[in-house]
């Protein structure tokens, strides 16, 4: 058992699919008790904590603390506490979480400063070129004005509705992007408008006086089991595209000598799809090193030289069918017809025979049982898998068709930060974990410690799936930005 506990953690392991799993929520749920709240004793944020009357201030806390403990009692009632994944997983990750945010992230500033200016210009640039094309000046930032412009004036094919209009959301916009060169322009005028204020504005105004940032991680916010991250939100920040990618040049080591390492898991949603499922095909390709993308293209286009669009091809359906997607949205995110999109799912199903068989049984064990569960144990209970209602039905089977295999993913690179934490430690070793995007870990790398840590990490990261027919596999790189050395 780990030496200390976290009520949070034990109700997110209970019913991760609840959003209000605060202790005010909690309190209110379990006793029918309404705790006094933070704007309450704060005259809704007007005055400091430090500044409340300690008589009120004592009260507030001892009410904190009575009834953490109070559901600290019901949790150990409920064996919650002796939960696996608790246990293994999200505690031991609570010394790992708190070491990142304590370090730091360093930041080039001046690096930023000129790649906001960039974004300034081409927003500039793209603005224009959105006005010549709908051939009026309006608001960008309006969906309204949009909606009234493309479906209104443009006379482009609407797909949804709103009560207040037409809808312009991203969905929308990506429909109509591959037939119309205006829809494109709005996806990259609103999308450069975020970096700007979402990245970096904010990473400018969250820098300490030592050009560091200390972002927040949270563990129980996704179904998945996955870490997001807030202020900033680093999960969302883009890789290579163009100047949105510049964004990870300013992203440096503390010291000039020092080198950012940076490791990605190497597709490894399809490799658990292929250990959870145990296809042939599948296993086969990847313990002879073949290319997955290829080889998936090889079946679906049925000869032996592909070109690069069609193994990009491969690769969004061998991504997607773990999502459970459909042909109209495969059509969508592709630009390719139904029939087409149909037949590349049909393919791929009728080459990983077994894929279909391990699908079908998830299903069947939900709908028997109320939930799914991880390779590491974790569940999660899928409300709507036995709705008569079909839509809710089929939402409810996408959901329990990804989440093993997204679940298992989230653990493994969980326990991935625990073991290279507790190897770091024991190690006396400087070098730090400093961020974890996705699939990737990022560490402030100490020049010479180089040698040492690179292959112990890799070791780590391809064998937190002990006794399998076929491996992890982690790519790294090292450089002076996170940008280069991803």
């Amino acid at each position: 058992m780990a030496k200390f506990y976290d009520t949070l953690l034990g109700e997110y392991i209970k019913n991760p699919w609840q959003k209000k799993i605060g202790l005010d929520s909690l309190a209110l749920n379990y006793f029918n008790y309404k705790m006094i709240t933070y704007d309450e004793i704060t005259g809704k944020w007007k005055i400091n904590f430090r500044d409340v009357p300690l008589s009120q201030a004592s009260v507030y806390s001892g009410e904190d603390v009575y009834m953490t403990h109070k559901i600290y009692e019901k949790q150990k009632q409920e064996k919650i506490n002796e939960n696996k994944v608790l246990q293994e997983i999200e505690i031991p990750l609570l010394e790992v979480l708190k070491d990142m945010e304590i370090t730091w992230v360093k930041i080039q500033r001046d690096k930023l400063k000129e790649i906001g200016i960039m974004l300034e210009n081409e927003t500039q640039r793209l603005e224009k070129e959105i006005y010549h094309l709908a051939g009026e000046d309006f608001n960008i930032s309006s969906p309204k004005q949009v909606g009234e412009i493309l479906f209104s004036k443009l006379w482009l094919q609407a797909t949804k509705k709103t009560k207040t209009g037409f809808s312009v959301d991203s969905d929308v916009l990506q429909s109509l992007a591959h037939k119309f060169p205006i829809a494109q322009n709005i996806i990259d005028f609103r999308h450069y408008k975020k970096l700007l204020s979402t990245y970096v504005e904010w990473l400018i105004k969250e820098l300490d006086e030592n050009d560091i940032i200390h972002t927040n991680y949270n563990q129980t916010v996704t179904t998945t089991g996955r870490l997001s991250s807030t202020n900033p939100n680093l999960q969302n920040i883009p890789i290579w595209e163009w100047i949105a990618g510049e964004i990870r040049t300013a992203f440096i080591p503390y010291k000039e000598e020092d080198f950012i390492l940076a490791f990605d898991y190497s597709q490894v949603e399809v490799r658990i799809l292929a250990l959870m499922s145990g296809d042939e095909n599948l296993i086969s390709a990847f313990q002879n090193g073949i290319d997955i993308h290829y080889n998936t293209a090889k079946f679906i286009f049925g000869k032996e030289n592909i070109s690069v669009y069609e193994r990009k091809i491969a690769k969004t359906v061998n991504f997607w069918v773990i999502y459970g997607i459909s042909p109209f949205w495969l059509s969508e995110m592709l630009g390719i017809s139904r029939s087409d999109a149909k037949n590349y799912i049909d393919k791929f199903y009728e080459n990983y025979p077994k894929v279909s068989n391990f699908f079908d049984a998830i299903i069947k064990s939900c709908e028997e049982n109320g939930y799914v569960e991880t390779i590491f144990w974790r569940k999660r209970y899928i409300n709507g898998i036995n709705d008569k209602n079909r839509i809710i039905k089929q939402s409810a089977e996408r959901e329990a068709i990804n989440m093993p295999i997204q679940g298992t993913s989230a653990d493994v690179i969980k326990i991935a930060m625990i073991q290279i934490h507790n190897f770091l430690k024991e190690g006396n070793y400087k070098t730090k974990l400093i961020m974890q995007v996705h699939d990737e870990l990022v560490f402030d790398l100490v020049s010479e410690e180089k040698e040492k840590i690179i292959p112990e990490i890799q070791k780590i990261m391809e064998n937190i799936l002990p006794n399998k027919n076929i491996k992890l596999l982690v790519e790294w790189n090292i450089w002076k930005n996170w940008k280069e050395a991803k």
